[in-house]
């Protein structure tokens, strides 16, 4: 299984987070297959200092099958002024992870 994000195709809605959007991440897998789970780890640091760390699943949307894509969607929530975010894409299949190599983060202004 490979695992993508932050791409043309799988991005994060939107890009630049302002407090109270929610924020939505697309995420690509590869190849087409049942049995896939996909989730992202979390860390939120408030901007007074406290960090908070989630898990959050993400949902199949729909599958590209002249690419042998699948398309999955992760609501993260709303976020404060001032909060930093930062996460991991992962998935897994038949008990095989996979891991997007970069970790992605972002400031909520």
């Amino acid at each position: 299984m490979v695992i993508w994000h932050n791409t043309g195709d799988a991005s994060r809605i939107p890009e630049n987070v302002t407090a109270g959007e929610e924020v939505v991440l697309w995420i690509g897998t590869y190849p087409i297959e049942p049995g896939q789970t996909v989730w992202v780890d979390m860390r939120l640091t408030k901007s007074a200092g406290r960090t908070l760390s989630a898990t959050q699943p993400a949902e199949w949307h729909s599958n590209n099958e002249q690419r042998n894509n699948s398309y999955w969607i992760a609501q993260i929530g709303a976020f404060d002024q001032g909060d930093h975010v930062e996460y991991s894409v992962l998935g897994s299949c038949h008990e095989e992870q996979a891991r997007c190599a970069d970790l992605f983060e972002f400031d909520v202004s």
